[in-house]
């Protein structure tokens, strides 16, 4: 075998080479092993083979070729930087973030390697690392559109939404027809408050792709925040005709018809979340007060059971079914449910206010001055002007 022409290793790598831009990685990997085979000591066929078994999910495999051509060669930098994105994906983030750094170390100016150690440093969440590299990746290429949008995601992350605004504008800048990039700068003016702004770049990212639920649902917070509950409920029904997997949109939808006084509408929302998920306390709760708006009080009162039963331990809802139990001029059932709120918060002056009301109807006036004076006492003024009428 050592008597083979060098010639003869340069052929089967071309072959190799040849194969892998037409995408035959598999034909690529045998030529590049009989370049292997023929002579063990060249790092360029392995590195060759690496790529090859990378671009067929094959992580491990180009993991140990890399491996064996850095112990060839451990001065080739493009190396490090492919072995760290076998392991990046195979979500080896701190190994990779240490063959990112070999090869940055090898070449300062290595944007590629500092672009992917920002990514998988924000994947670990040291998001000042990321945006340090990300920097340092675009101070060499300031035309690198990808480092600016993940500069931008790892501001937002820090919460720096100012930065992440500037960053998506300027990736939006270079591809101004990047939908996700106007998405996340919408999210960010969300994060600043800037909700009319928010909207505007969400509508920009849904023109660009109409088929994206995240878009139109972060557009339907921005125009709840401004009261625009029409809006928001057009918004919240498109993110469930895009996918109907989105459930915890019902409680969100029915919440805005209750903001517009659609209480029936309410209604079917929050029973659709229900028979989603039979344990969610908040969907039974919310229906409850939709039906309490109503005047379904019995409904109100079956709801607030419900919600009693999934979570005993929320003194509010005891004052909720106490109050429609008032409606309803169950007095007794009312008083018992403003003791429980009290035995559960006895801090709170406003059940001993109520509890007072249902005692009064129940002609127990010593009982009702009492909680009256209680809840006055606690800084109530109802209470108060309650003794001076009734007591």
């Amino acid at each position: 075998m050592n008597n083979v022409p060098n010639n003869d290793i340069i052929d089967f790598n071309e072959l190799g080479n040849a194969k892998f831009i037409q995408e035959d990685y598999h034909g690529a990997i045998a030529d590049y092993t009989k370049a292997i085979t023929i002579h063990p000591d060249q790092a360029e066929p392995l590195y060759n083979r690496g790529n090859a078994k990378y671009n067929l999910e094959d992580y491990q495999g180009a993991i140990a070729d890399y491996s064996l051509a850095i112990g060839i060669d451990p001065d080739y930098r493009l190396i490090y930087n492919n072995r760290g994105n076998a392991k990046n994906a195979l979500q080896d983030y701190r190994g990779a973030i240490a063959d990112y750094s070999a090869a940055i170390a090898s070449d300062p100016e290595d944007a590629t390697s500092l672009y992917n150690r920002g990514y998988a440093r924000n994947t670990i969440e040291d998001f000042r690392g990321a945006v340090e590299d990300y920097t340092a990746a675009i101070a060499i290429d300031p035309l690198h559109v990808e480092a600016y949008y993940n500069r931008g995601v790892s501001n937002y992350l820090l919460k720096n939404f100012k930065g992440a605004v500037t960053d998506y504008s300027k990736a939006i800048s270079l591809e101004p027809y990047d939908a996700m990039a106007y998405c996340s700068r919408g999210l960010a003016k969300k994060g600043m408050n800037d909700f009319s702004g928010a909207i505007a770049d969400l509508t920009m990212a849904i023109r660009l792709n109409p088929d994206d639920p995240t878009a139109f649902y972060n557009r339907a917070y921005a125009k709840n925040a401004l009261h625009d509950y029409p809006g928001a409920i057009s918004d919240y029904s498109q993110v469930l005709n895009l996918n109907p997997k989105y459930t915890h949109i019902f409680n969100l939808r029915a919440n805005a018809k209750c903001n517009l006084g659609d209480f029936n509408g309410a209604v079917a929302d929050y029973s659709l979340a229900i028979s989603v998920d039979p344990t969610d306390s908040f969907s039974w709760f919310s229906r409850g007060f939709a039906k309490n708006a109503l005047e379904d009080f019995r409904g109100a009162i079956a709801d607030y059971t419900k919600v009693i039963e999934i979570d005993p331990s929320y003194p509010q809802i005891y004052d909720h079914r106490g109050s429609a139990k008032c409606n309803l001029k169950l007095y007794g059932g009312a008083v018992a449910d403003y003791s429980s709120a009290i035995e559960l918060n006895p801090e709170e002056a406003e059940p001993y206010y109520y509890r007072g009301l249902a005692r009064l109807d129940l002609g127990q006036q010593h009982e009702a001055a009492l909680d009256f004076e209680k809840a006055a006492a606690m800084g109530s003024v109802l209470a108060a002007e309650a003794i001076t009428k009734y007591c």
